[in-house]
């Protein structure tokens, strides 16, 4: 919907639209929404609300009843949902519901395989659970085509290394922090290339804009986390993390300006740009001022001059896309 509203202001902006004709336009594109697209989107707001109370019915279920349910009791009802899951996708005639079960499976999957470990105790480290649970559900992710089971699969893999980092000796021989949150970096950046470049080269599924916008939202999270802790401990920080941080900026600015044309992502750039500059000038102020009233002054100064001037280059890039061929247009997806 919303690269309709944007096809028809760019129509407007060329003169190719009357302005009378507008409001009939936007009527015809489905702007506002129509009854139909309401309900549309009722049904997969409850769809996904009501995937989401089973599986937290079955967790609280068991968990209530540990003591009382015999060892095969629990292992039987969670292996029902996830059987029961498989079979309403492999037998519905509706893909929706049919993915909305598969995630369901996928995530009894995980639920199975806790039991597992807490029912014969193997000894297992945590990160290793959410590893075979990743692996596991790589046939799942590949036949489904579904974006939120492979947000899932990418979140399985991230909490992986988190438990890693913690219960690995490799960690605790080469302490580095830094490291840690730039291999994140790495991977949340790799996974948002290689997503963009399959949406642009004819997977359709793929389109939505929510999941790069995600993707994009924890690398930016964690770099942005990063060059703060470099710019406030200089002293103590590597230099290349810093590197890192404007290459990814640099980066983000190159696609998104011209390639794929996204404000969000720009926006999000923007911003981060403005805490991590901000933070610098701040460091620099306090230590050479001592603190003070003025320095607060100017430290909020600056903010606002920041913020403005990225608004308002914000502004300035979104009219020169009005007025610019409309070379990447996609469709809104939705989980």
């Amino acid at each position: 919907m919303h690269e309709r509203q944007k096809w028809i202001a760019q129509w407007r902006a060329q003169n190719a639209l009357p302005a009378p004709q507008v409001s009939a336009a936007l009527r015809l594109a489905g702007i506002p929404p129509s009854r139909q697209e309401w309900r549309l989107w009722i049904e997969r707001l409850l769809l996904w609300l009501g995937v989401a109370a089973l599986l937290a019915g079955l967790i609280f279920f068991v968990a209530a009843n540990w003591s009382g349910m015999a060892r095969f009791g629990k292992f039987a009802l969670v292996e029902l949902i996830i059987i029961a899951s498989l079979a309403v996708y492999v037998l519905t005639a509706h893909r929706r519901y049919g993915n909305a079960a598969l995630l369901a499976a996928s995530l009894a999957l995980g639920a199975w395989l806790a039991l597992i470990g807490q029912t014969y105790q193997t000894g297992a480290n945590t990160y290793e659970l959410f590893l075979v649970w990743a692996l596991l559900m790589i046939p799942w992710a590949l036949v489904a085509r579904l974006p939120a089971l492979w947000v899932l699969w990418l979140t399985l893999l991230h909490v992986a290394y988190v438990f890693f980092v913690q219960e690995s000796d490799l960690p605790r021989r080469y302490p580095s922090w830094e490291r840690e949150f730039g291999v994140v970096i790495l991977f949340d950046v790799g996974a948002l290339a290689l997503w963009e470049w399959l949406a642009a080269n004819g997977r359709a599924w793929m389109r939505g804009r929510w999941v790069p916008r995600l993707l994009a939202l924890a690398a930016g999270s964690v770099a942005t986390v990063l060059a703060i802790y470099l710019v406030i401990a200089y002293r103590q920080a590597k230099a290349e993390y810093l590197v890192l941080y404007f290459l990814v900026l640099a980066g983000f600015y190159v696609v998104y300006r011209d390639k794929v044309r996204d404000l969000f992502m720009l926006a999000g750039g923007a911003f981060s740009l403005i805490v991590v500059t901000t933070t610098a000038f701040g460091r620099a102020l306090f230590e050479g001022v001592r603190g003070g009233a003025g320095s607060f002054f100017l430290l909020g100064l600056f903010s606002m001059l920041a913020a403005a001037g990225a608004a308002w280059w914000l502004l300035q890039v979104a009219r020169s896309w009005k007025n610019e061929p409309l070379v990447d247009a996609r469709a809104e997806g939705s989980p």
